[in-house]
C-alpha cells in the first residue's frame, strides 16, 4: 500500500481531454486546498502544474498523439523539463531526498507560480458569466457580463452612460428566464435596468465534457431606444446589434490572457468573424430553441446571435433586446487550442 498523493503535469500546448478549461476546474481544486493548508503543503501533495511550451506528445518520444498542438520546445529540453519536474516531486516524498528537498519544493512553487498567472484569467473569464454571490436581483446571482453588455448595447455617450446603472438577475433554468422580463425606475436624472440572465453549458456527462466555458450567455436586456427614451437623451449608436457585444467578449479575453497565450494566438492562431445577428421569431423561441452559433473555417471561427429587438411601441414587449452572447471563457478556450490548429475549408459570408 502506498500514501495517496496526486500530481498532475499537463501541457501548454492543451491536448483536446486537456483543455485549459478542465486543467482549471483542477487548479481551480489546487487553490482551495493552498488556501485551507497552505502553498507549502499543497505544492508537495497535489500540485496542479502546466509545463510551459510542451505538448502531450513529449511525454512518449516517437509516437505523436493525434490531436496534439506543436511544441514549442524540441525532445530533448522537453524531456529534461519533464525529468526535473517529476525528480522534485518524488524528491518530496522520499526519505531519502532529504538534501534535495528545499530545492524540490522552490521548483515546484516556480512552476505553481507560472501556472497561476496561466490559468487565472480562464478563472476570471468564467467569473463573467455568473457571479453566485451577488444576490441584489436573484437568489441564484447575477451575470456580469450581462450588466456589461446592458451599458455597451444601450450606446450611450459617455455623460449618459453615467446616469445609466444595471442590476442583472440570473437564472440557472431556462423556465425561469423565459418568465423574467427587463424592467426599469427612474430615479431624478438616472435610470436602473435590471436584466436578467442565464448560461447553456455544453455535455459534460460523468466528468467526461472538455470545455468547462459557457456555450452561450443569454441576456434580457432593454433596447438602446428604452434607454434613451427614459433618460431623456439620444443614444450616439443607434441599435447596435448583438455582434458588437461578441467583439467586446474577444477583446475582453485578449485583456485577461495570459502574455504567452497572446503571444501565441496573435502569431499563429485564427481570429473571429463576427456575423450578422440572427432574428428570433418570438421570445419561447429564442430562450428555447435558437443557440449562439459557432464554425470554424480556414481563417477564423465565425460567431452568430440570435437576437429579438423590439421597438417602443410595439404590441408585444416593447422596447426589449435579447441576445445570446458568446462567452470570454470560451474565447479564452479557442485562443489556446482549437485556434492554433489548421481549419477548415468551409466557405462562410462573414463581416470581419
Amino acid at each position: 500500500m502506498y500514501d495517496v498523493v496526486w500530481v498532475d503535469f499537463p501541457c501548454e500546448a492543451f491536448k483536446p481531454s486537456q483543455r485549459p478549461g478542465k486543467i482549471s476546474t483542477w487548479w481551480h481544486q489546487f487553490l482551495k486546498l493552498r488556501q485551507q493548508k497552505g502553498l507549502e503543503a499543497a505544492a508537495t501533495d497535489k500540485p496542479v502544474i502546466v509545463l510551459p511550451k510542451l505538448n502531450h506528445s513529449d511525454f512518449c518520444p516517437g509516437f505523436d498523439v493525434p490531436g496534439d498542438l506543436p511544441a514549442e520546445v524540441g525532445q530533448q529540453e522537453a524531456t529534461r523539463t519533464i525529468g526535473e519536474t517529476v525528480s522534485a516531486f518524488v524528491a518530496l516524498h522520499w526519505k531519502g531526498a532529504e538534501a534535495k528537498k528545499a530545492s524540490a519544493l522552490e521548483l515546484l512553487k516556480s512552476q505553481l507560480a507560472w501556472t497561476e498567472g496561466l490559468l487565472s484569467p480562464y478563472l476570471e473569464a468564467q467569473d463573467l458569466e455568473r457571479t453566485a454571490a451577488d444576490h441584489n436581483v436573484s437568489s441564484e446571482g447575477s451575470s456580469p457580463f450581462c450588466s456589461r453588455a446592458q451599458h455597451v448595447l444601450a450606446g450611450l455617450s459617455a455623460a449618459d452612460a453615467q446616469r445609466l446603472q444595471v442590476q442583472d438577475g440570473f437564472h440557472i433554468t431556462s423556465p425561469n428566464l423565459e418568465h423574467c422580463h427587463p424592467t426599469w425606475t427612474v430615479d431624478g436624472k438616472k435610470l436602473l435596468v435590471r436584466s436578467c440572465s442565464h448560461t447553456n453549458y455544453y455535455p459534460d456527462i460523468s466528468n467526461t465534457g472538455k470545455i468547462t466555458a459557457a456555450e452561450e450567455i443569454g441576456c434580457k436586456l432593454l433596447s438602446a431606444e428604452r434607454v434613451a427614451q427614459q433618460l431623456q437623451t439620444h443614444a450616439e449608436h443607434q441599435r447596435l446589434p448583438c455582434a458588437a457585444m461578441n467583439r467586446v467578449a474577444v477583446q475582453v479575453a485578449e485583456q485577461l490572457a495570459a502574455e504567452s497565450t497572446l503571444r501565441r494566438y496573435r502569431e499563429k492562431g485564427r481570429g473571429w468573424c463576427f456575423l450578422d445577428d440572427s432574428p428570433s421569431v418570438a421570445g419561447p423561441v429564442w430562450v428555447f430553441k435558437d443557440r449562439l452559433a459557432l464554425k470554424e473555417n480556414s481563417t477564423c471561427m465565425a460567431v452568430q446571435s440570435p437576437s429579438m429587438l423590439t421597438d417602443v411601441n410595439a404590441r408585444i414587449y416593447p422596447g426589449i433586446h435579447y441576445c445570446k452572447l458568446l462567452s470570454p471563457a470560451r474565447v479564452l478556450d479557442w485562443m489556446m487550442t482549437d485556434s492554433l490548429k489548421p481549419g477548415s475549408q468551409s466557405d462562410l459570408s462573414i463581416i470581419v
